[in-house]
């Protein structure tokens, strides 16, 4: 099986859990962010929520496939592959199966990171409203925590990413023009174009 389609079946659990998760929360925020930004406001309510969880979501997988990619590529310590699980499983006891805390920790070390352009891939968003909590955390972890990312390439990360948000769905929702930045997918869109 190629890479990227074995990582887009690791994702897609992570994506409809996701949806099903968030589909209505937050909406009196995302009202607000609509009426403040003032973007896209010929869009209708509906569709602009749609959209932002759309965005959302997929930074989230762009953040993910990232820093575990950055992680096997000894960019930074290993803590969401098997040998940093193992780790963290040593290090504590009764919060072993915190994988939120784990990944937030992980997140934490590259918003810390010296490198201005990673700090601007991992930073903060308003997407970030819909969190990664303990739930879709391990889904993410456990899916992915044996995939080996030092055997995956930059065509395997754009491949990926054209399973996530195909072609079809780009010229539909145009997510790269929609409210504001998000500074994962957005790295990746840009990885995309300089890749062809």
């Amino acid at each position: 099986m190629d890479k990227a389609k074995e990582m887009y079946d690791r994702l897609l659990e992570f994506i409809e859990s996701f949806f099903v998760k968030y589909q209505y929360e937050n909406r009196g925020l995302l009202k607000k962010f609509k009426i403040d930004s003032r973007l896209n406001l010929e869009i209708d309510d509906e569709k602009w929520f749609e959209l932002f969880l759309y965005k959302s979501c997929f930074n989230h997988c762009a953040k993910f496939i990232l820093l575990r990619y950055m992680e096997d590529n000894y960019l930074t310590n290993k803590k969401l592959n098997v040998r940093g699980i193992e780790k963290w499983n040593d290090f504590v006891t009764n919060i072993s199966s915190d994988f939120e805390t784990l990944y937030e920790v992980a997140l934490r070390d590259f918003k810390a990171e010296p490198d201005e352009k990673i700090r601007e891939i991992f930073k903060d968003s308003d997407y970030d409203v819909f969190g990664i909590d303990n739930e879709l955390a391990s889904i993410l972890i456990k899916n992915f925590s044996n995939i080996q990312f030092d055997l995956v390439n930059r065509s395997d990360l754009v491949q990926l990413f054209r399973l996530i948000y195909p072609l079809e769905q780009r010229e539909e929702m145009q997510l790269e023009y929609f409210y504001k930045e998000a500074p994962a997918l957005s790295y990746i869109l840009t990885l995309e174009k300089n890749t062809l």
